[in-house]
């Protein structure tokens, strides 16, 4: 039987270090896609994959056991992210003068060998990205990684109503946007 994560972060706590490496093996890889989708860079991704573990480890014992552990390491992913794309920003602003293509947005296939759940998979990330951040991860927090409104609205300081509506909008503007890509491949 496999511990819970209640469990081995008492077990941290009290001193056995060496559990954490459970959490983070349990947790990287939709911390990593979380990165990747802000940074759209897997170097990039992989660095501040690593930055939420060690934050993580660092403030483990503010975590409050009623709320789920991926919901709290999910708010310090987000801001680890924000953090990161603000001092992109900035990095940006100072190098404006040198004018580089969005290659992040150059979308490149690779034959046609891909199946139609591929393409569907893909037409939804484009989707995804093209919402406002946090409304995206509020609904990938949601469904994607099921986590129950209130663990949502705790990671995001909202209201669980709160929530609730920007789930109910943001499933709103992904149909509109999946229906006008729907149109254009026609």
């Amino acid at each position: 039987m496999h511990p819970t994560d209640k469990e081995i972060v008492r077990e941290v706590l009290a001193g056995k270090k060496q559990r954490f490496a459970e959490i983070v093996t349990r947790y990287q890889q939709p911390v990593f896609n979380l990165m990747l989708r802000s940074t759209r860079d897997e170097y990039d991704a992989a660095d501040l994959t690593q930055e939420v573990f060690c934050k993580a480890y660092k403030k483990l014992a503010t975590y409050r056991p009623e709320f789920s552990l991926f919901s709290w390491l999910y708010t310090l992913a987000i801001n680890v992210a924000n953090d990161w794309g603000r001092s992109q920003a900035r990095a940006h602003r100072r190098l404006q003068a040198l004018k580089y293509g969005d290659l992040n947005s150059t979308i490149i296939t690779f034959g046609n060998n891909d199946t139609e759940a591929r393409e569907r998979e893909k037409m939804l990330e484009a989707a995804l990205a093209q919402l406002q951040t946090e409304t995206r991860e509020i609904l990938i927090l949601r469904y994607r990684h099921e986590q129950p409104v209130r663990d949502v609205a705790s990671a995001f300081k909202m209201t669980e109503s709160a929530v609730k509506m920007r789930v109910k909008r943001g499933l709103e503007q992904l149909q509109k946007i999946l229906s006008e890509m729907n149109d254009h491949v026609r």
